[in-house]
């Protein structure tokens, strides 16, 4: 029996372990000279002046917003938009903030926020919206800032699943106060557990890196990240060393130098990874399109660059096509598959809002049909061709005449 097709895929190479041994060598684990330069590339390929790093994509949201609500006075009252369909750190990011999300239904055919729903959600307490790039497919940010702007809310962008996405050669991140992103293992780069916040406002910026690190009054790179024997002249401006002065109640959310080594190893590498990607979506794509009158296919406009963190699946309306049955016999067949994004049928958020999962039709519909397989890096022309075989199979033998 062939090996399981799994949704993701971690490449580490001998760049990313020259890296690490060379961080090893030097006997540096907290950060140090990589998650500073990690930081630098990864923000400005990201149209953004800064970059923090820290421990997940869920805590790079979370402090994010923290941050907006000190420098902006923001309340437990204040509203923050966020898409019916995404994993659930970015709602539940709100809720740690001690805020209240308020969700848009989506576009059906990018499964992104649908900005003709967003106004009717705005209200005077709305404050911040934050757009999702799912499955590595970019919102219309065009039609989001000019909400945004209209309305004077903050855009914090959720871009775990679209790392180096462009819309008209503009990278994904660069339209917004601040973005936020993943670099946890199943994620197209990966520092192996970890997450990033990047921002062009120095304000935010210092606020962000000092909740990082415990709510630190110092956030300047000398002090955190340089020679040992190299001495910053503003730590001893205070009577306490101000490394060990603590401004404000921040977290423990800090990462170290093996993964700021295996990032910038991965950087090195966007290239090679993005291509990877890109050419297997399109075989898949090629290989499928002779059903796509009966399975919506991820397409996107040619002013798009798609990142294809997951390949999306949606069985169309009236197509016959029963998803927990195509699912078990993918599985069956060793084909790995996932929901796409689930959030307001979810549990825990039942409990919280309710049944409010009818209000969202295109989530409710996407909820209860859609799935994803992997089209990532790791994968072979055969694993591609067998993917596509697969779901040929099952399809000819559930969707005849």
């Amino acid at each position: 029996m062939r090996n399981k097709i799994g949704v993701g895929y971690a490449s580490v190479s001998e760049i990313e372990k020259r890296y690490v041994m060379d961080a090893l060598d030097n006997q540096r684990l907290s950060q140090g000279k990589f998650v500073v330069e990690f930081e630098k590339r990864f923000s400005q390929m990201h149209g953004q002046k800064y970059g923090i790093m820290c421990n997940s994509g869920t805590s790079a949201l979370h402090l994010a917003l923290e941050a907006l609500r000190e420098t902006d006075g923001w309340t437990d009252e204040t509203e923050v938009l966020v898409p019916a369909i995404t994993f659930i750190a970015t709602s539940n990011a709100v809720l740690h903030a001690g805020m209240k999300p308020v969700f848009v239904d989506i576009d059906l055919a990018t499964y992104n926020m649908n900005p003709d729903e967003i106004e009717k959600h705005i209200t005077p307490r709305t404050k911040c919206i934050i757009p999702v790039h799912c499955f590595g497919m970019p919102c219309d940010m065009e039609r989001i800032v000019s909400i945004a702007q209209k309305y004077h809310l903050r855009i914090l962008e959720d871009c775990a699943e679209a790392h180096f996405a462009t819309i008209n050669g503009r990278t994904v991140g660069s339209f917004s106060d601040i973005m936020a992103c993943s670099t946890y293992v199943a994620h197209t780069i990966t520092t192996g557990v970890g997450g990033i916040m990047c921002t062009s406002d120095r304000s935010l910026m210092e606020v962000m890196r000092s909740l990082v690190a415990h709510g630190r009054a110092c956030t300047c790179e000398r002090c955190l990240a340089s020679d040992a024997n190299v001495v910053c002249p503003k730590r001893m401006d205070t009577d306490i060393d101000r490394r060990f002065m603590f401004v404000r109640l921040g977290y423990s959310c800090r990462v170290g130098e093996l993964e700021g080594a295996l990032g910038l190893g991965q950087l090195e590498r966007v290239d090679e990874i993005m291509g990877a990607r890109r050419r297997n979506a399109q075989v898949l794509i090629d290989g499928l399109t002779p059903y796509e009158d009966k399975i919506q296919l991820p397409r996107h406009p040619e002013s798009v660059e798609h990142t294809y963190m997951m390949f999306p699946l949606l069985p169309r309306k009236g197509s016959g096509i029963n998803r927990a049955d195509l699912v078990k016999y993918l599985e069956k067949h060793n084909i790995e598959t996932r929901p796409m994004l689930p959030l307001l049928n979810q549990p825990a958020y039942k409990k919280i809002f309710g049944d409010i999962e009818k209000a969202y039709p295109a989530a409710e519909y996407v909820n209860h049909n859609g799935f994803y397989i992997g089209c990532h890096h790791g994968l072979s022309q055969m694993d591609l061709e067998y993917e596509i075989e697969t779901i040929h199979t099952y399809l000819k033998g559930h969707c005849a005449g």
